[in-house]
C-alpha cells in the first residue's frame, strides 16, 4: 500500500514538472526580444557603415560623427 501511493506521488511530481518545463518553454518563445531593424548608410568623408539613426546631420547628409561632418564642412568652405 505505501509503495503505491510513493509511486502516485512520485508521478504526480513528475508529470508536474514536465508541465512547468513546457509553460516556461513556451513562454520564453513568446518572450523573444524584438529585433530591431536599422538603415545602415555609409559616412561621404570617412567610409565607416552606421546606423542612420546614429548619425550627425549636417546639410542634409549624415555623417558617422561630428568630426567627420566638421570635416566635410571644412573642405566644403576651403579650409583643410
Amino acid at each position: 500500500m505505501l509503495t503505491k501511493l510513493l509511486f502516485l506521488v512520485l508521478l504526480v511530481v513528475v508529470v508536474v514538472a514536465v508541465m512547468q518545463k513546457r509553460r516556461n518553454d513556451r513562454l520564453r518563445l513568446e518572450k523573444k526580444p524584438e529585433m530591431s531593424v536599422k538603415k545602415m548608410v555609409q559616412c561621404p568623408v570617412c567610409g565607416v557603415h552606421f546606423a542612420e539613426v546614429d548619425g550627425v546631420w549636417m546639410n542634409g547628409k549624415s555623417y558617422c560623427s561630428l568630426a567627420c561632418a566638421q570635416k566635410a564642412e571644412d573642405e566644403a568652405h576651403g579650409r583643410h
